[in-house]
């Protein structure tokens, strides 16, 4: 999804720490299959992914490849409500900088989408709750061996969730909250959480104005404040679009 495109004014903690500011882009092949079954029983799709490894956070400086695999299923449960369950699974190999450290790691999550937009007035009523969680195989200093021989330490999981809520007042207004914790990959005796309630304003179908306050908490640290003001201008066939 876009930056711009986001309820909030940015990724999640859990993704930003656990995976990296810009996500998970990387080159490579991706086929996708979607299950023969429907109907009352939902709409299920398999995706698997084979790419190089990009991501540095994650990767550190390996050439080895990673793969993703994600099931995804989907029921609409009502005319007005839908659904959404996600499930997926990366796996690659990381590499520090002068090659002395190789670990092999692995990130799972699984992701829940939950919808509420009634077909006579969906420019004017909704709903929309998504919550997700994540762990990560952490990264842990070397320890000598007898003989010298550096060998990586057994790697502690660093795990993190998030939450957003994002409730249509209007054709115009919208109000919004999330909440998010998440545990350091490097150390996960420190965490850090977010709490932040949005208002939105739809000038016109081209101009949105947003502002949003977050209150941050860190480990042994005192809380921060910021407030933001977004104004999002956008003409063309995407405009604010997820895509």
């Amino acid at each position: 999804m876009a930056l711009h495109a986001l309820p909030f004014q940015s990724r999640s903690l859990t993704h930003i720490a656990l995976i990296g500011e810009e996500s998970l882009a990387q080159a490579g092949a991706s086929a996708r299959w979607l299950l023969p079954v429907g109907g009352r029983a939902g709409t299920f799709t398999a995706t698997f992914e084979a790419t190089r490894s990009e991501q540095e956070q994650l990767f550190g400086h390996s050439n080895e490849l990673s793969w993703l695999g994600n099931l995804n299923a989907f029921w609409q449960l009502s005319e007005a409500t839908d659904l959404d369950l996600s499930l997926s699974w990366v796996n690659g190999g990381y590499t520090d900088e002068e090659g002395t450290l190789s670990l092999d790691r692995n990130l799972m999550g699984a992701e829940l989408s939950f919808t509420w937009s009634p077909p006579a007035a969906s420019r004017y009523r909704g709903f929309n709750l998504r919550a997700g969680i994540m762990m990560l195989d952490g990264l842990l200093p070397l320890i000598e061996e007898p003989g010298g021989v550096p060998q990586p330490q057994a790697s502690d999981q660093a795990k993190g969730f998030w939450s957003t809520a994002e409730l249509r007042l209007s054709q115009s207004w919208l109000v919004g909250g999330r909440l998010d914790w998440v545990e350091n990959p490097d150390n996960v005796e420190e965490t850090a959480w977010l709490f932040s309630p949005t208002l939105t304003w739809w000038q016109s179908e081209y101009v949105r104005v947003r502002a949003e306050y977050d209150l941050l908490g860190l480990h042994e640290l005192d809380n921060e404040g910021r407030l933001h003001l977004q104004v999002t201008f956008s003409m063309g066939p995407h405009k604010h679009e997820t895509y």
